[in-house]
């Protein structure tokens, strides 16, 4: 199997992970509060060896459909989690923080290590899709343009807004960041840039 198996696969299944590991942290905090019961259903603990749980006959399809898994997954369970209670997004993005925090980049990172780093931690579909594409790019400085966004439609159907899901983004990103010399600006209109602070 691990034959069939490249780096791009490994790469995105660490970027299923974490979003899993965002989910979980999320479900754990809607437990211990008391927001939500019986969040298991949102929640997968699947941690083996890619090379012992992908199908090999179907390595992009499988990889495909865990992305649309886990995205669906986390909007349902967030937008439970805010029904109601718009004020625990607050909550949510400390915790996505803290989460950013644990997957930093090193301090003396460029702008553009920063920008890999986040790629690492940050699902975007798959690579094919092309959602980024870079625009600009120095030591100190590095921007991009989110060309369509893949996250709002399962936030749609779970009957949510797509700004909580960027606004939950955007904390995991300044985690990312924290220990950098870079901060993460945005024209809002899918433009991204990362400058000096």
């Amino acid at each position: 199997m691990s034959a069939f198996l490249g780096p791009i696969h490994y790469w995105m299944y660490e970027k299923i992970k974490g979003q899993e590991e965002l989910l979980r942290r999320f479900a754990a905090k809607a437990e211990q509060q008391g927001w939500l019961e019986n969040t298991a259903r949102f929640v997968r603990n699947e941690n083996l060896p890619l090379a012992e749980i992908i199908d090999a006959a179907d390595i992009h399809g499988w990889l495909n459909r865990h992305i649309e898994d886990v995205e669906r997954r986390y909007a349902e369970l967030t937008v439970a989690i805010l029904t109601d209670h718009a004020e625990r997004l607050e909550i949510l993005g400390a915790i996505a923080y803290g989460l950013g925090r644990e997957k930093s980049a090193a301090a003396d990172s460029t702008a553009e290590q920063c920008y890999k780093r986040i790629e690492d931690c940050t699902l975007n579909g798959m690579p094919c899709d092309g959602v980024n594409i870079v625009t600009d790019k120095s030591e100190d400085h590095f921007s991009w343009e989110q060309r369509f966004d893949v996250h709002g439609v399962y936030w749609a159907k779970a009957g949510g807004r797509a700004d909580d899901y960027y606004t939950l983004r955007r904390q995991l990103i300044a985690g990312i960041l924290a220990d950098t010399a870079f901060l993460l600006t945005s024209s809002g209109t899918g433009a991204y840039s990362l400058c000096r602070r």
